[in-house]
């Protein structure tokens, strides 16, 4: 019995909801599918939005790389084999050195203090898109515009705000270029933290700024939306100078912040209402409030994620001592980053992630989404870096292809071609091999 073929619609609204990462092994299916998956941006956007998130827990380690993060139902975590970012730029297929990570719809935006490009990376299919900066010590975030709340159709861009000046600036991916944010001053009453902490969410940014309509000035909020390129001051919980103050997202649907006002107080975790396009006042509600020792105190530059339905928090933080063992010595001081897990009960389980401390570079952790979303190219290209997964031409396309060359070049020289077309030939079949072994393993 032949299963009959289902219309294109019907295929594309079921696809929409299989998760990311199981489709990408559908596509050595069907031809159409592998076209469709591939080439459709609609559909790798309406796929993002619908079907069911498979979070998986991302760590920028101190040697510049980006590992994934288990964690078993014990409560341990272990560290998979780093994800290799292969600088686009570089003749020699040398590693990106990742400072900065932040992430939108399953890209992660990397950046580096040093260099003069910035690189987008979408690592579950390996797509990279290299940008040239015309100046460092900018603090860069990714999100998108749409044209309306219903609309599929999304245009990443890029905000770049320079650390010591109150200079912004978009790219648009569509546009490979550059342009100034301009009348930033009528939008004013805020000046933006030191700590340049950010999070996207639904395509908008939300950082950390000093309301300057208060007085004294108090911390909150920053929103930035895309669409309409405008900053809009989002109150915390409750107005404080703040000792620390952190940010995360939730399930791609809420915002979490952590704050605390002083050493000697506890530490909040907050919770926003679900965001969405629609969306217009923001809802606070405490979830916990850790009585929490020095020594775990989430300071500025720490990152932390919160599971809500649990009462658990992840907290990823620089320890800075004077005396003891240590592995980074800044003006005298003593650093070491650390990871824990704390709860309710005030209970903090640290955990070895076998971290390199060689470097300066703070060690983040990110809730990460996996998606197929697609890297605008200049001109329409797409630059897709080869996985292990390999080329996903099928072992038909490449006899069909094989077979030309054969019959094109067997006139000149017949043993030659020969040997040639075999070579090829067995090249194909182990490329076909490989993907039924694929599909194996996915069933």
């Amino acid at each position: 019995m032949t299963i009959p073929e289902l219309p294109i619609d019907l295929v594309e609204e079921i696809l929409c909801f299989v998760p990311a990462t199981s489709l990408k092994r559908l596509r050595l299916n069907c031809k159409r599918w592998n076209r469709l998956i591939n080439d459709d941006k609609i559909l790798a956007s309406k796929n993002f939005d619908k079907a069911a998130k498979q979070f998986e827990i991302l760590m920028l380690t101190e040697d510049y790389r980006i590992c994934p993060l288990r964690v078993n139902p014990h409560g341990s975590v272990e560290v998979k084999s780093e994800l290799r970012l292969v600088d686009p730029h570089s003749k020699y297929s040398a590693e990106f050195d990742v400072e900065g990570v932040i992430h939108c719809d399953g890209l992660l935006l990397c950046t580096h203090e040093e260099e003069y490009r910035i690189v987008v990376w979408n690592p579950l299919t390996g797509e990279t898109k290299g940008i040239n900066i015309h100046k460092r010590g900018c603090f860069y975030s990714l999100g998108y515009s749409k044209e309306d709340n219903k609309s599929c159709n999304k245009s990443y861009k890029i905000l770049s705000c320079h650390s010591y000046s109150n200079v912004f600036e978009i790219y648009e991916f569509k546009y490979n270029s550059w342009r100034v944010l301009n009348d930033i001053n009528a939008q004013g009453g805020w000046e933006l933290r030191d700590t340049l902490i950010s999070v996207s969410l639904k395509g908008n940014i939300y950082m950390f700024a000093d309301d300057k309509t208060e007085t004294p000035s108090s911390l909150s909020l920053l929103k930035f939306d895309f669409s309409t390129e405008k900053f809009l001051l989002v109150p915390l919980p409750y107005k404080g100078d703040f000792k620390a103050a952190s940010i995360c997202s939730v399930r791609e649907e809420k915002l979490s912040v952590l704050l605390r006002l002083h050493e000697n107080c506890k530490t909040e975790i907050w919770v926003t209402n679900k965001i969405d396009e629609t969306t217009t006042v923001l809802s606070w509600s405490k979830v916990l409030a850790l009585d929490l020792s020095v020594d775990h105190q989430i300071s500025n530059y720490g990152s932390f994620l919160l599971d809500e339905e649990k009462k658990v928090v992840m907290c990823c933080n620089r320890w800075i001592d004077e005396i003891g063992e240590v592995d980074v010595v800044f003006d005298n001081y003593k650093c070491k980053d650390v990871v824990y897990i704390v709860g309710e009960d005030n209970k903090a389980t640290i955990v070895d992630c076998r971290l390199d401390t060689s470097n300066q570079c703070w060690s983040t952790i990110l809730d990460y989404v996996p998606s197929l979303v697609q890297i605008e190219q200049p001109s329409g290209k797409r630059k897709r870096a080869l996985q292990s997964t390999g080329n996903l031409e099928t072992f038909v396309d490449l006899t069909k292809k094989l077979g030309s060359i054969r019959a094109e070049m067997k006139i000149l020289d017949p043993m030659k071609t020969e040997i040639r077309y075999m070579s090829l030939l067995k090249k194909a079949k182990q490329n076909l091999l490989d993907r039924l072994l694929e599909l194996v393993d996915y069933i």
